[in-house]
């Protein structure tokens, strides 16, 4: 996901089968592979082993968790060592997560650890970001050892002798197994057809079935060496060809199924980028912030915004940022000369659809309109919002409050299915909790009424109550 920026739901989806999935497949295994190596006993068996690794991990997990967070917030750190004392303490409680459940049952450490991580990731500790940062270090570290190890269990040959039929298990795992199951567990959810085709193809595998296959392995190689390496061998090019075959092409990949979202870029991280920010993300959009102040881009990420650091006048850092994706994109510096030239480079290089400079100077509104870019001059917009405070006090109350639910939105008809509707026969596809105020054709506002018909491309003025109402408004009538 740090490669493929897909829509937030998609990568929450991959991103939460990555945690949830991994543990409960590990626990599984085990439970399956204690019954195949059995002489005697039940299917049942598997079940009951895997239920009561699940519960011993939660209980463990949620008390280790839990503990640790309490303790960090009120153990006061030492000023000099706070920063280490933290990653020392919830590395211990990884570890003593993971102790205590596989002391209480055999491999419930796996869930432990996992439900102590996903407890202590949800509270509010002291040095959050740098013990997350410091976690991803000891992850690499863990995930080469793995690797070394099961790659030093086999040989080319092995590999060549698993001939057509790991071949084939490759294939039936990558192109049949995942992508129906997938399809499966996502009836009746958000996820389009496109994403879910995506999350289908998607899904390398890694840490979690090669530490699995390393254990299993070893058990198996005293008695069945045979079988050990034909496992090892098979789990290693399962992971070898998901690697480099759906991580490699994941890009190129969700181009074709035209996944990939466009995004708002915002060049300032001030007060007033940070505020758009918040606005865009809470309707669903994906938002990057560019700024050249080191302090300031700290504080932005430290607010959970996605911040590229660098000078949004060089057309590379625009580039990076994502502005040949970009739908929109926001000058917001309190420098009008470098909204000016931001402003130009997205016009002229990246040929963005919407340009929004503001101007902190009211000469200089001219400059940017002779670019053909909306303009917002500072002092225009404080006496609108004065106006709007006098005349319009509820809507002006609702617009400017952060926490509001809903919001209003334009969106332009490209939906063949809404087309030729009036406005009530609209209202029966749309959701609840909208209300099409504006109707916007070849230039011309009107509000319409009931038996107002509907043409494609006509831009709709949407108030809608929620944010789940605006964004499913949105792709309805975008056809999405």
């Amino acid at each position: 996901m740090q490669v493929v920026p897909v829509r937030d739901r998609v990568a929450a989806a991959l991103e939460t089968e990555g945690i949830i999935n991994d543990v409960t497949a590990a626990i599984l295994a085990v439970a399956t592979f204690e019954f195949v190596i059995a002489s005697q006993s039940s299917p049942v068996v598997v079940i009951e082993a895997f239920v009561a690794r699940l519960a011993v991990g939660h209980v463990v997990g949620i008390a280790v968790g839990g503990g640790t967070a309490l303790l960090l917030k009120r153990w006061h750190l030492s000023a000099d060592n706070a920063l280490q004392n933290a990653r020392v303490v919830v590395l211990t409680a990884a570890l003593l997560a993971y102790a205590l459940g596989s002391m209480w049952l055999s491999e419930a450490g796996i869930a432990a650890a996992a439900i102590a991580g996903i407890v202590l990731g949800n509270a509010e500790i002291p040095h959050k970001e740098e013990v997350a940062g410091f976690k991803g270090g000891i992850t690499l570290f863990v995930l080469s050892f793995v690797f070394i190890v099961l790659a030093a269990q086999l040989s080319l040959g092995d590999l060549r002798a698993l001939g057509v039929g790991g071949l084939v298990v490759v294939i039936v795992v990558a192109a049949l197994v995942r992508p129906l199951g997938v399809f499966l567990s996502t009836l009746g959810g958000r996820l389009t057809v496109r994403e879910r085709m995506f999350v289908g193809g998607m899904g390398p595998r890694g840490i979690v079935p090669a530490s699995v296959a390393t254990l299993f392995a070893i058990e198996l190689r005293p008695e069945n060496p045979e079988a050990a390496t034909v496992l090892v061998g098979t789990v290693f090019l399962v992971i070898f060809a998901t690697v480099m075959f759906q991580g490699g092409l994941a890009r190129h990949f969700a181009q074709a199924l035209d996944i990939l979202p466009m995004q708002t870029l915002i060049v300032g991280g001030g007060r007033v980028g940070r505020e758009l920010a918040v606005r865009y993300e809470s309707r669903g959009e994906e938002v990057v912030l560019i700024d050249s102040d080191e302090d300031t881009v700290e504080r932005t990420r430290a607010d959970g915004h996605r911040v590229v650091h660098g000078d949004a006048t060089n057309a590379t850092v625009l580039e990076e940022a994502g502005a040949n994706r970009a739908s929109v994109v926001v000058a917001a510096t309190a420098d009008d000369d470098v909204n000016l030239l931001v402003a130009q480079l997205a016009t002229t290089r990246f040929d963005v659809d919407t340009v929004v400079a503001r101007a902190n100077q009211p000469d200089n509104v001219e400059a940017f309109e002779d670019l053909d870019v909306e303009t917002i001059s500072a002092g225009f917009a404080v006496a609108d919002a004065i106006d709007d405070a006098v005349e319009r006090p509820a809507l002006a109350h609702w617009l400017s409050d952060s926490g509001r639910t809903g919001d209003v939105l334009e969106v332009e008809l490209s939906n063949d299915s809404l087309v030729d509707r009036t406005i009530e026969e609209t209202a029966e596809k749309l959701p609840n909790g909208y209300l099409v105020a504006m109707v916007s054709r070849n230039g011309t506002d009107r509000v319409p009424d009931s038996d107002f018909r509907l043409a494609s491309g006509d831009h709709l003025t949407l108030v809608c109550e929620t944010n789940e109402a605006m964004q499913d408004a949105r792709r309805l009538c975008q056809g999405g």
